[in-house]
């Protein structure tokens, strides 16, 4: 730890730094030559045709520079770099890929036009615009991405590249310029002592923060995609965690909701590769889509679509609030949440105690409404900068960095694991640990302000209310289902769906409606009922949804299965209705009392 804030000192970038490192690339442009017949002047650029004595000048739009053409490294994907001022003097540029001038270009005008470009509308114009930007070469090729995230041995934003380009200029380029989130108030000391400062004691708004930081590093560590889910009832501070984690990279409009369909946050989730994505109340979208939409945005690859050569990709940490959890919103419409799911959105109590989403009120708040509330307002000052600058540093010190943050995981792992974990709960575990190594990295930038074992802290502290929501850590969360599906198919039908053997006879025959099976008294060290399932019914009625063969296991293990050496079926204890002793599966009430 000592080595890495050593470098990490004599690496330190100011924002003056930053800055004179614009100016030098702005200085090194060469001056572009326009194509023939274009000139600029005092209202911009305008066309007039030297072939023709009698023309009349052409007024085209407002000043616009192609800076560059940009493709990507197979020599596809071609654009240009547009750049130009909008009526309020500020400085515009984007990386415009060349499809857009197919057609008759209106895409390409009104994005133009909403980026402040003043432009001619007559056909002529438009046309002349199309073959100006076309036959402009700029100073150069430049490499093209069209997604935000690792490039190489660089990061590529919407705005500016960080990171070994190796003598290469690489840009961000897209058909709908946007910062995607990724704005800029203030500096990052002031988002320190503003608003990390909360994340003190209060381990909810601290995880939150350092899983902002985890997030652009799964790609590096080949981590798989997922997030965490902050449940709680309303007005506990649930949305403050997405605005302080979101606050390292953007500000409030960083949020979206969880009010899309599933092919609406295809995109949304590609725009945040190798980010943060944050998704508000969880209750907002249709039960059905959910499940489907949590595997969709952890395993990172959208639906593969007639015209689509190639399905789009990302890797991102996404953050969720809502005031039930995955199992529950899914069972309103009578879905099973799959083990795969829960442990891909992993699931938080948001309340840490009296105050709501806070461990503590700091100095001068009475009360948890007042902190979050001026949390938020802080948020939405100070955001963004601390971000990139964590970039800067992760790319100059990337082998320490990187061996610093396994060194913190495997640590967590190691001291936090329960005794005999199953397979999920590791996996599970390791998120946390991810997150908690994430953090302390941050905090050994000097980012945060916080001391070192922060970040552990906040991340030990929800891992275990996590953990002190499971039923068991021993056994995987299939079984479980399992477990808990047959008994409440018991407990809902144990009278009327199976045929009492204790009372049956052939001149006494019993119809049992809707029959799955028989039920009969026996002695096992003490009096017990015994529900004897048909094999179909129990296959295809009571294990609907889950297998059948891993609930019959789960059972054996737990010793609620009674069966025949080496099988694991048994015979009813006397004939039915068939006139024999049938094959069944038989489950003990015992099942009834393990709660």
């Amino acid at each position: 730890m000592g080595e890495l804030q050593a470098s990490n000192r004599e690496i330190d970038l100011t924002e003056a730094d930053r800055a004179s490192e614009k100016v030098s690339i702005v200085a090194q442009r060469k001056v572009n030559e326009l194509p023939e017949g274009y000139s600029f002047g005092e209202n911009g650029l305008s066309y007039l045709d030297p072939h023709n004595d009698n023309a009349n000048p052409v007024l085209i739009c407002s000043k616009l520079e192609v800076t560059a053409m940009t493709c990507d490294t197979s020599g596809n994907n071609w654009g240009r770099v547009l750049e130009f001022s909008d009526p309020q003097g500020r400085s515009k540029k984007w990386v415009m890929p060349m499809e857009m001038l197919a057609g008759r270009g209106d895409l390409l005008h009104s994005t133009l036009l909403n980026m402040g470009l003043r432009l001619s509308t007559s056909s002529k114009a438009k046309s002349l615009l199309a073959h100006y930007i076309q036959s402009c070469t700029g100073n150069g090729i430049s490499i093209c991405v069209n997604r935000i995230g690792w490039f190489k041995n660089c990061y590529v934003l919407p705005d500016r590249t960080i990171g070994d380009r190796d003598g290469e200029e690489i840009l961000f380029q897209t058909d709908h310029p946007t910062s995607l989130g990724f704005s800029v108030s203030g500096t990052p000391e002031e988002w320190r002592d503003n608003v990390a400062v909360f994340g003190i004691g209060n381990s909810r708004i601290a995880f939150a923060i350092s899983a902002a930081f985890t997030a652009p590093l799964l790609s590096m560590l080949g981590i798989e995609g997922g997030g965490f889910h902050f449940r709680g009832e309303s007005s506990k501070g649930k949305t403050i965690t997405l605005y302080a984690g979101g606050s390292v990279w953007g500000g409030h409009d960083r949020k979206n909701t969880w009010r899309a369909t599933s092919n609406g946050l295809e995109m949304t989730a590609y725009q945040h590769n190798d980010s943060l994505l944050l998704l508000d109340e969880m209750g907002e979208m249709n039960p059905r889509d959910i499940g489907n939409t949590v595997y969709m945005l952890a395993n990172g690859q959208a639906k593969q679509r007639m015209n689509d050569a190639t399905p789009k990709q990302w890797r991102l940490f996404f953050l969720s609030t809502g005031e039930i959890d995955l199992k529950s919103a899914m069972s309103e419409v009578g879905n099973i949440t799959r083990a795969g799911q829960e442990v891909r959105l992993v699931d938080i109590e948001a309340v840490a105690g009296e105050y709501g989403v806070f461990d503590r009120l700091a100095e001068g708040f009475a009360c948890s409404r007042s902190q979050a509330e001026h949390l938020q307002e802080m948020t939405g000052k100070f955001y963004g900068a601390v971000g990139q600058v964590f970039l800067e540093r992760f790319t100059l010190l990337k082998q320490e960095s990187l061996d610093y943050f396994k060194e913190a995981r495997e640590t967590f792992n190691r001291e936090n694991a329960p005794d005999q974990a199953n397979s999920q709960v590791q996996r599970v575990l390791n998120r946390f640990a991810i997150v908690a190594a994430g953090g302390e990295l941050a905090t050994s930038y000097g980012l945060t302000g916080w001391e070192q074992g922060e970040a552990y802290s906040a991340a030990k502290a929800c891992f275990n209310s996590w953990l002190s929501n499971l039923q068991s850590a021993k056994d995987s969360q299939e079984e479980i289902q399992a477990i808990d599906q047959i008994r409440l198919f018991i407990e809902q039908h144990g009278e009327s769906r199976f045929t009492d053997l204790d009372h049956y006879s052939e001149s006494r025959p019993i119809k049992t409606i809707d029959k799955v099976g028989y039920r009969a008294g026996e002695n096992d060290g003490g009096p017990i009922m015994v529900y004897y399932f048909s094999p179909s019914a129990f296959k295809q009625v009571v294990c609907k949804g889950i297998s059948w063969k891993l609930a019959l296991n789960a059972l054996k293990n737990r010793g609620f299965l009674k069966h025949e050496q080496g099988k694991l079926q048994c015979r009813t204890p006397k004939e039915t209705e068939k006139g024999k002793r049938e094959g069944c599966y038989a489950v003990k009430d015992l099942i009834l009392q393990d709660l």
